[in-house]
Order: structure tokens, then C-alpha cells, then sequence
């Protein structure tokens, strides 16, 4: 423990989250290269940039998953041996060979007219199947226009927040969270609020409800979640819906918004439950990033609860969104592929791959002093810092510096709102487990 520790308190180190941190340092091309880029001052950047992207830039808030991603590519290049990237939840998995046939059919069919724009919502034979296939999935009564199509769940949040936000309007969700969730809301003016969980990180529904003031109009909650891994009840979200209720009655309405592109990332195959079951205002958001391994195509959706209360005006607002956004629809042959993998009964990826990376990681953290809980759905892992490395200067900070030294990339806890933890992506080879495995060991023993 102590080497881990002192490897993890150098000067570099001891730096705090505000941008001091190694990953914004300039990097040469390889090894022993210089850099080549001439420095910027912070008054050309502000000269340059509006307030708000100045701000985040020169404060280091853009995503520590993604500075850390590109310093594990950066990494690559310096000839010092294998990297082992855990920071970007970027699947290893290859999309199932259903997905292929299906795009290299779309792509054989001659008919005119098989790329151009649809109306900005989707195709609507794509949307009547996505609304039948949700329909099923949860026991409602779902319409073809109350899908819009989206670039990713990335692109369906942003098009949501500007359709419902006003600036200075609140985003509450439960602590831990993604971290672009903050991006999210102030590319609308609003504020992100977080609400700590439980330490188990389930939902700490009283809190929640509690929290809620008049200028709180949306309540995000991501579940499977990233980066814990949390799969949040039934009983927790009945509770929930209760609660939300008893404000409406006060004449306080929030839209749940569901982010779950991970729902079908559960490691036993187990239902996920929804506020869609349980809420009458909720939308609910997902991609096929994770579940078909196609993060880089940025195919989602967007489904409005059939019992919202702004259930027409949402559809348009959506649509309309999609497109003043710049995204103007989702991509055209990923749209028509849809249909052809999601309804193949070998249209997945194998689940249970990412499952044993995340218990062998997750055994292996155990022995060396972390806690977690067991994973349970997607393919992070949240684990707390042992004793001694929390109280250490520097923290969890300090601890994926030094993990950065032993050729380990991890994000630190403090990206999600909650330090001394660390999160750690197992959606990898089981090369890069092997290698992971041994970093720790070598940083914590």
C-alpha cells in the first residue's frame, strides 16, 4: 500500500481537477519527440471562443473520460510498450453478423430515394416498429409518433433539453453521473443539480423528491447507470412515481427523463424496470451503442409516455429539435437496419464477455483493498478507493496518475461527482484485463 501511495504523490500528482491535471499537458508525437504546437494564452482563447467554451476549456471541464481516452491514445504512440485504456466506454465487441447482412442488404437495394432526408423524425415504418417493440416491453400503449429517431441518446438528450428548458431551469439527478450530463444542460442555459444516492447508489427517493424546487423541471436518471453500474428498482421507482405525484397535486410537474442505453447490458438478462411502468410524465431515451456495439454509427431514440400530459406538443418540439440542432435526422441506413437486427433472435452482442472482465477486475480490486458492490448491468466498475489512498494527498487523483505510469488509463471518481473512486471501463480485450490486472497490482500491493 504504502509504495501505491508514494507512487501516487509526486509533485505532477498532487494536482486538483481544475486543469493542472497531466492529461492537458502539450504531448509530442512519440518518443522523446517535441512539441510543436506554440502555446496559447489564456487571452486567445477568451478572444477566440464564447464565454461559456472558454470557460470549460480553460477550467479543464470538457470530459475527463475523453482526455483521458486521448492520452491513452497518445500513449500508443511513444514506444513505451502496451497501453492498458480503461477510461472510454468504447465497446470491444464487434456488431452482430445480422447487422452487417442487413446494412449490406440496404445497400444492394437500387430503389431511389434510399438516402435522402425523411421527415426529421424518422422514417415512420422505423418508428411503428420501434414503438411496438417498446410497447411490448413494457406495457404500454405506444404510437409510431411518439418515437423520434435520434443521432445517439447523446443527440436525443440535447434535442429534449432544448425542447422543454428555459435558462436558469434545473436538471436534477442522482450522484454518481455521467459527466457530459453538465455539458448537456448548459448547452440550454440550464444547471445540472446533483443528488447524492445512497452509499450502495441506489435512489435516495425522499432526498430526491425533497430537492425539488420551482425550478426544477427535469429529473434525469440513468439506469443502468454510468459509471456505478446500479440498476435502480421497481419498488424504488414506484416510490418515486408516488412522490412526483404528490408535487403535481401541489402543482409542481417534473418530466422524468430516462437515459438507459445500457438496459440490455444486464449481466443475468433481467428486466429492467422503467419509469414508463410507473410515471405518467416520462420520456425515455436510449442508443444501440453499447448493446450492438455501434457507438461510432450514433443511432438512438427517443419515446414519449403515451400518458404525458404534453404528449402532442412533445412530438413536435422533438422533430422540430432534431432538426434547428443541426442533427436534422438520424442517420438514414442505420435507421433502416434497425428493424432487421432488433427483431433477429441473434441480433446482440454477448453480454456475458463484459460480465467476466467485470468480475475478474472486480476480484482481483477486492484483494487489493477496494469496495464495490458486485456488477450487475453495463461494463464499468466504480470502486472506492481503500483507506489509505483516501486519505492520501491527492486521492483518486493521485492514484490514476500513478496508474498512468504503469501504462493503466482510468477516469477518476471526480469526473462523476464523487472522489475517491475510480471508474474503470471492462469493455475490452482480455489482453488489456490481463495487463489492467497487473498495473493494480503493481500501484497497490
Amino acid at each position: 500500500m504504502e509504495r501505491g501511495a508514494r507512487k501516487g504523490l509526486g509533485a505532477r500528482s498532487r494536482r486538483e481537477a481544475d486543469g493542472s491535471f497531466l492529461p492537458l499537458r502539450g504531448r509530442g508525437s512519440g518518443r522523446g519527440s517535441r512539441d510543436t504546437v506554440r502555446p496559447v494564452t489564456e487571452d486567445a482563447i477568451r478572444q477566440s471562443l464564447s464565454r461559456r467554451v472558454a470557460d470549460t476549456l480553460l477550467g479543464a471541464r470538457e470530459s475527463w473520460t475523453r482526455r483521458m481516452f486521448e492520452l491513452a491514445n497518445s500513449m500508443r504512440a511513444d514506444g513505451g510498450g502496451p497501453v492498458y485504456d480503461l477510461s472510454l466506454g468504447n465497446p470491444s465487441l464487434e456488431p452482430p453478423e445480422q447487422w452487417k447482412e442487413a446494412v449490406r442488404t440496404q445497400l444492394a437495394d437500387s430503389a431511389p430515394g434510399r438516402h435522402r432526408y425523411m421527415t426529421n423524425a424518422g422514417f415512420p415504418e422505423v418508428r411503428a416498429f420501434i414503438a411496438g417493440r417498446e410497447a411490448q416491453r413494457y406495457q404500454i400503449p405506444l404510437e409510431a409518433e411518439d418515437v423520434t429517431m435520434t443521432v445517439g441518446a447523446a443527440g436525443a438528450l440535447n434535442v429534449l433539453f432544448r425542447a422543454v428548458l428555459n435558462p436558469d431551469d434545473e436538471v436534477m439527478v442522482p450522484a454518481p453521473y455521467f459527466s457530459e450530463y453538465d455539458h448537456y444542460a448548459a448547452n440550454v442555459g440550464a444547471v445540472l443539480r446533483p443528488i447524492p444516492t445512497t452509499e450502495d447508489f441506489e435512489l435516495n427517493v425522499d432526498e430526491l423528491v425533497g430537492a425539488v424546487t420551482e425550478r426544477t423541471r427535469i429529473l434525469l436518471l440513468n439506469s443502468p447507470n454510468n459509471p456505478t453500474g446500479a440498476v435502480y428498482g421497481e419498488d424504488s421507482l414506484r416510490a418515486l412515481a408516488s412522490g412526483l405525484r404528490g408535487l403535481r397535486e401541489r402543482g409542481q410537474r417534473v418530466l422524468v427523463v430516462e437515459d438507459t442505453p445500457y438496459r440490455d447490458v444486464v449481466h443475468d438478462g433481467s428486466h429492467v424496470s422503467s419509469m414508463l411502468e410507473h410515471y405518467e410524465d416520462t420520456v425515455l431515451i436510449t442508443s444501440h451503442s453499447k448493446d450492438l456495439g455501434l457507438a461510432g454509427e450514433r443511432i438512438g431514440y427517443l419515446v414519449i409516455s403515451p400518458r404525458a400530459h404534453a404528449r402532442v406538443p412533445l412530438r413536435r418540439a422533438t422533430s422540430f429539435c432534431n432538426r434547428v440542432l443541426g442533427f436534422v435526422n438520424a442517420p438514414a441506413l442505420m435507421q433502416r437496419a434497425l428493424p432487421h437486427v432488433l427483431g433477429h433472435p441473434d441480433g446482440t452482442v454477448d453480454v456475458g464477455i463484459y460480465a467476466d472482465n467485470c468480475k475478474r477486475m472486480a476480484d482481483t480490486l477486492r484483494e487489493l483493498g477496494f469496495s464495490l458492490r458486485d456488477p450487475k448491468a453495463g461494463f464499468f466498475l466504480f470502486p472506492g478507493l481503500p483507506e489509505a489512498m483516501r486519505t492520501a494527498e491527492g486521492g483518486d487523483i493521485a492514484l490514476t496518475e500513478a496508474l498512468r505510469e504503469a501504462r493503466c488509463v482510468v477516469v477518476p471518481g471526480t469526473a462523476f461527482g464523487r472522489p475517491n473512486f475510480l471508474r474503470l471501463s471492462m469493455c475490452v480485450n482480455p489482453e488489456t484485463v490481463d495487463g489492467a490486472i497487473a498495473a493494480f497490482k503493481h500501484v497497490c500491493p
